[in-house]
């Protein structure tokens, strides 16, 4: 061999044993971490259910439904394609409640504050309500200092997932689902006007609409509404959330106190790759409405382990219409 093909074969070689080092462990999830510059779904691949996804900064915080001994779960990033764990959002609960049912946190900025809205366990009649509490931060520590919930229709099954909105007037919005499958009545989603600091409802809460699709199953749920070009768009879920059957919809109105109307199929359904996507919320990054949202493994609906992943995707507008860009496990470029 020439000193020349000598020389270029050990560089070749370097080349390829740096290319084929292991990569790093996430000692998050017990996983590898693939080094690439591609951005991938789920984002984030252990059990994080209800996500939402929040400004921090320079970077996001995502707050989730309880676990991983946490009552309000979250995650950091900076990028949005890698994620690392955080502490509990709200490690103190109210005294009226208990550990262990803390389900589906959404939070708002509402002047110098964060207030959150969550669901969680009532005393008197042990029923699923929803509470309210505060931070000066979207990563919390969150601190309900309530003596009793801040909705609880105790008739109608409970109270669950409850969502903030602050139209572009600056009136703010609170909406929920009444948990009436849970007692076999029909779910509502319902509206009342919240006030400037989100910390009281005002007036009277309104039904919007129940479940009446032959894909909605037995409820509809998770409330999310975003505004856009003055059309109020809301994205909801339907049927059992443990099953593929899972899905998002979407209806619009010209007021955020309704009429909806609603789209006859979902917006985003069970794909080859993530089964049963739902309970989602909207967020902006340059310019770009993205969706965020949890899904089952196709082979593990159901499962604890990995449980609900968290996924990404893309919402886009058209007057009365979005398109949602199904469940893929590469995201786009831009991400």
């Amino acid at each position: 061999m020439t000193r020349r093909r000598a020389v270029l074969a050990l560089a070749v070689s370097a080349l390829l044993a740096t290319a084929c080092q292991a990569s790093p462990t996430d000692p998050s999830t017990g996983g590898i971490v693939t080094t690439t510059e591609t951005a991938t779904n789920p984002v984030w691949p252990s059990n994080f259910p209800d996500p939402q996804i929040l400004p921090d900064g320079d970077g996001w915080v995502a707050i989730a439904t309880n676990g991983n001994g946490m009552n309000v779960q979250t995650l950091r990033s900076d990028d949005l394609r890698t994620w690392t764990q955080g502490s509990d959002a709200m490690p103190e609960l109210a005294t009226w409640t208990t550990k262990g049912k803390v389900w589906a946190p959404e939070a708002r900025r509402f002047g110098d504050r964060w207030v959150m809205y969550y669901t969680t366990i009532a005393p008197k009649p042990a029923i699923q309500c929803v509470g309210v509490a505060v931070a000066d931060d979207p990563k919390g520590p969150y601190r309900d200092t309530s003596s009793k919930p801040f909705v609880c229709e105790q008739d109608q099954g409970g109270t669950i997932d409850a969502s903030p909105f602050v139209a572009a007037d600056g009136t703010a919005y609170l909406y929920w689902k009444n948990d009436g499958n849970a007692v076999g009545l029909d779910a509502w989603i319902s509206v009342q006007r919240l006030s400037t600091d989100g910390l009281r409802l005002e007036g009277k809460p309104k039904r919007l609409f129940r479940q009446d699709l032959p894909w909605e199953g037995q409820l509809v749920e998770g409330p999310f509404v975003w505004e856009r070009d003055g059309v109020f768009h809301m994205f909801y879920s339907a049927n059992d959330y443990g099953s593929a059957n899972y899905a998002v919809g979407h209806a619009t109105s010209s007021s955020p106190t309704g009429p909806f109307r609603k789209d006859p199929e979902p917006v985003l359904t069970t794909s080859d790759v993530a089964a049963g996507p739902g309970h989602c919320a909207l967020f902006e990054k340059d310019g770009r409405v993205l969706m965020v949202y949890h899904a089952w493994a196709p082979d593990s609906i159901g499962a604890e382990v990995p449980g609900r992943t968290m996924w990404l995707s893309e919402v886009t507008f058209d007057g009365q219409s979005v398109s949602v860009t199904p469940p893929r496990t590469v995201l786009p470029d831009w991400l």
